[in-house]
């Protein structure tokens, strides 16, 4: 049987689990996009300035604050209630049923990859020309990124294997993207002055370039994975949010695939945590790699049996040493009584 079959089975509690954390954030991202199409609607003026007060900013703030915490409450339950780990190598992490997670990380490449080759043709028209092309050529760097990390499916990548490099290489290019988007967004509403026009986008991304990061922490060898499943599922809840706002449709596009993307690795990432214990039997030393293994009391060193005075000699054995007797000290301090006499 091969070491990693048990994770490919995985486990109905976990699975149940994954579902409810996916479920949760994708009926959060629903009612997202519901609050924003409406803010956009009536919270704006003609002059696109923001009606200070207006009730769907108020719910959609609550709704990320909700959102936010429900998420993390879900991670913080995983980690200190359930006390559960993950695989401490990413294909492990990430297993699941070749059969239907290839295919559906297949689709989810296509999809980011077409969105990316339609913003290359029609971003010449685009004020930021330019940028945009550039971030189509990454957004499809990304695709071809994701497909390697979901490729590598239940497969083990031993420290300095090729696998592992390519796990390296495929998890820096979302990361990349992410970063580079994240400026172009900022350079396309630097002159705004309407904070509600650009804040779900730029939390959308930064959320994203998180999840990504420590998604390519666990290829790296730095598994850090409640911190990757909150962010996959908190960054996927903010992309749905801004698809209600207005902007090019392949910029729409590549925003529904890095939610559906991020969606992906945190089901899976779900699916196959398991109890600490058995993590730490089958992989020894995992857990100090998460940070999950218990602090260890230091022993304290052994304080060192004082020696005896050397009284003169070599040391080779007891006929060495001097014994003094009780009558020679009793004439040593009469002789000294005498002459301070």
């Amino acid at each position: 049987m091969r070491p990693y079959k048990f994770y490919l089975d995985g486990s109905d509690h976990m699975r149940k689990h994954a579902l409810t954390l996916t479920c949760t954030a994708c009926v959060f991202g629903a009612f997202g996009i519901f609050c924003r199409w409406i803010q956009g609607m009536s919270a704006f003026e003609e002059n696109g300035l923001y009606i200070t007060g207006n009730l769907w900013g108020i719910i959609l703030i609550i709704m990320y604050i909700a959102a936010f915490g429900s998420l993390l409450g879900f991670c913080i339950f995983f980690k200190k209630r359930e006390t559960l780990a993950s695989p401490p190598e990413f294909g492990l992490a990430t297993a699941g049923n070749t059969r239907i997670a290839l295919p559906i990380a297949a689709l989810f490449a296509l999809i980011m990859a077409g969105g990316s080759a339609a913003l290359l043709i029609t971003a010449g028209q685009e004020q930021l020309a330019k940028l945009l092309r550039v971030l189509a050529l990454l957004g499809i760097f990304l695709a071809c990124g994701f497909m390697g990390m979901a490729g590598s499916n239940g497969k083990s990548s031993p420290r300095g294997s090729a696998l592992e490099a390519g796990l390296c290489l495929a998890s820096a290019l979302p990361v990349a993207c992410c970063c580079f988007w994240l400026v172009v967004s900022y350079r396309q509403d630097a002159a705004t002055s309407v904070v509600w026009s650009y804040a779900p986008e730029i939390i959308a991304l930064a959320s994203s370039l998180l999840a990504f990061y420590y998604l390519a922490g666990h290829a790296y060898g730095r598994p850090r994975p409640f911190a990757a499943i909150f962010f996959c599922e908190f960054g996927a809840f903010s992309c749905f949010v801004t698809l209600p706002d207005s902007r090019l449709m392949a910029l729409q596009v590549m925003f529904f695939a890095l939610a559906v993307m991020q969606l992906y690795f945190g089901l899976l990432l779900t699916a196959n945590l398991r109890p600490a214990a058995e993590i730490d039997k089958r992989f020894p030393g995992a857990l100090e790699a998460e940070g999950l293994a218990p602090e260890s009391v230091p022993e304290e060193p052994e304080q060192p049996e004082e020696d005896l005075e050397d009284m003169g000699g070599d040391n080779t054995g007891e006929e060495n040493f001097v014994e003094v007797t009780d009558k020679f000290l009793d004439h040593e301090e009469d002789k000294g009584s005498g002459h301070d006499a």
